[in-house]
């Protein structure tokens, strides 16, 4: 019977930049899911918003899978390079590669700069993403109050966009 060779450091590393790239492209896609909501919202298209919620989170459980994965290849690595148990998972992936030489560091700082990038705009399109919800909410607010009866009623929006009120009877009233 054959024995496997242990893995070396070099491997590890391949493995490494394969699977930072690997959550890259899943960044990717999630940024295209969290487009679509955005599309979806603006067309106030329930279920495209549904769908495109329901793959960003079997999306986001992949990416939690491959994120253990990554723990395990740093710390892996960290073992090969020298360092003390389990401390490989405690570096940054940049300090890590600043621990490797040649080809090893240029790799795992160029796929960990590619993950940056697309990690970058996931977070942007999901801030806007949460603007968008938190206004829509703050205006079902002021819709609803505008018809329930009580002392003071928004009556429109001032020129930024915040909720003015005005005394007199409930909007509901005046329209019906």
């Amino acid at each position: 019977m054959k024995r496997e060779k242990p893995a070396t450091s070099a491997t590890r590393v391949r493995d490494l930049v394969r699977l930072l790239d690997q959550m890259a492209s899943l960044y990717g896609q999630m940024f295209t899911f969290i487009d679509e909501k955005l599309a979806a919202m603006r067309r106030a298209d329930e279920v495209a918003m549904t769908a495109a919620n329901a793959k960003e989170h079997l999306l986001a459980d992949r990416l939690a899978e491959r994120e253990g994965l990554r723990k395990q290849l740093m710390d892996a690595v960290g073992d090969e390079i020298g360092l003390a148990s389990r401390l490989g998972r405690q570096l940054t992936v940049t300090q890590l590669a600043n621990r490797l030489s040649g080809s090893e560091k240029v790799a795992v700082l160029a796929s960990a700069d590619r993950l940056r990038k697309e990690v970058s705009r996931v977070s942007q399109a999901n801030r806007v993403a949460g603007v968008v919800a938190r206004e829509v909410v703050n205006h079902l607010r002021w819709v609803f109050a505008a018809v329930r009866p009580g002392d003071e009623k928004p009556s429109g929006y001032s020129k930024t966009g915040v909720v003015m009120s005005q005394s007199g009877g409930p909007m509901f009233d005046a329209l019906g």
